[in-house]
């Protein structure tokens, strides 16, 4: 007799229209029979919800700080004692304490899914009662959590060092039907550059403005949001050859990027969280063709070490990237960088990645 696979309820204090990497997750494992809830928040209040989960929309009265945290997680906690999942997935550390309390409850199973090290992002430098605040957190929960994934292998290693408990690596990559493929040699513009993710300082969206004010003829779309938006779009106040196109749904990302030439995926070294960072942005780039400028961190120095899609700077300074930008003027170099993203691709997708998922689901099941 087949025992019914198990409901799994996924917390993220993400945007379920905007996060494609649990939108891809939950995909994967409603396809392989699972019963899937993502508790969550909404952007947008008209927006349709995924056909392949069960939602449950956390509306929180403050939208930052500690009051912020403390009432998602209740709010969490609360969701989950009513739908009683056989397993919880809490998505990195603002997720954890909610998720815990309630899986102690309900003695159910637990899973962590770490996108980053929370306590060291950059915003919180300069401010060490919160980042205090956090490694706390992470002392308390992470150790107590036996099944585990995050993004790449740097992570991996900090996560087990540092908690005593395995970790899985699932990048977030692109599904290989998700971007059209894109014929090398059919951009005529080379010239055209694009910032996926967060528009937040240490980023490189200041940098990246600066360059463009030297680089009249190359042009600039930034494509997301971030509690910065406002402040680095009136730095940009004046630049014709700058764009904030805000959140995009990822069903427009590719008709984006297949009108850009080079990818910026620029990071600000003075965070740990950033230099072990494997970013989304780098294999969207990748997957769709375009040579992308990243900063010589471990995980792109491995990566681009195997497979040349991209090149490094070694500074964060505007001198730096517009040094990059310019390398990439030589078309031959262009072209073999593009030649070797749409060979590369196919070692770096969510098929391959969605089946290490699966058989770590698998196993609780």
């Amino acid at each position: 007799m087949v025992r019914d696979k198990k409901h799994i309820a996924i917390c993220s204090t993400s945007f379920f229209e905007y996060d494609r990497r649990l939108q891809r997750i939950a995909q994967s494992l409603a396809s392989d029979g699972f019963k899937v809830s993502w508790i969550s928040r909404q952007k947008d209040s008209a927006s349709e919800g995924l056909s392949y989960v069960d939602h449950h929309i956390v509306k929180p009265n403050n939208t930052r700080g500690p009051r912020f945290y403390k009432e998602y997680n209740d709010k969490i906690k609360t969701a989950l004692l009513q739908i009683k999942p056989d397993v919880i997935n809490s998505i990195d550390l603002d997720t954890i304490m909610g998720c815990c309390q309630a899986q102690k409850k309900l003695k159910c199973q637990l899973t962590h899914d770490a996108h980053e090290i929370y306590y060291e992002v950059p915003e919180l430098i300069g401010k060490p009662i919160k980042k205090t605040i956090w490694k706390i957190v992470a002392r308390k929960y992470l150790p107590t959590i036996k099944f585990n994934y995050t993004v790449n292998n740097s992570l991996k290693e900090h996560y087990e060092r540092n908690y005593g408990q395995a970790y899985e690596v699932i990048r977030n990559v692109p599904s290989e039907n998700q971007i059209n493929k894109i014929q090398t040699g059919s951009r005529t513009n080379t010239k055209r550059l694009i910032y996926l993710g967060v528009i937040n300082q240490g980023r490189g969206i200041e940098i990246a403005i600066e360059a463009m004010r030297q680089l009249p003829d190359y042009y600039l779309q930034l494509v997301g949001e971030g509690d910065d938006y406002a402040k680095l779009k009136e730095a940009a106040r004046g630049l014709q050859n700058v764009e904030f196109l805000g959140y995009q749904h990822p069903s427009q990302l590719t008709s984006i990027l297949t009108q850009a030439s080079i990818g910026l995926n620029i990071l600000q070294a003075e965070s740990l969280n950033y230099r072990l960072s494997l970013a989304n942005k780098f294999f969207d780039y990748m997957h769709t063709g375009i040579p992308s400028i990243n900063m010589s961190y471990p995980e792109y120095q491995h990566i681009l070490k195997e497979h040349r899609v991209g090149i490094v700077i070694d500074s964060y300074e505007v001198t730096a990237l517009i040094a990059g930008i310019k390398r990439l003027e030589n078309k031959s170099l262009y072209t073999q960088l593009s030649e070797s993203a749409q060979s590369a691709k196919k070692n770096y997708t969510w098929e391959i990645e969605q089946q290490k998922l699966l058989e770590l689901y698998n196993r609780l099941a």
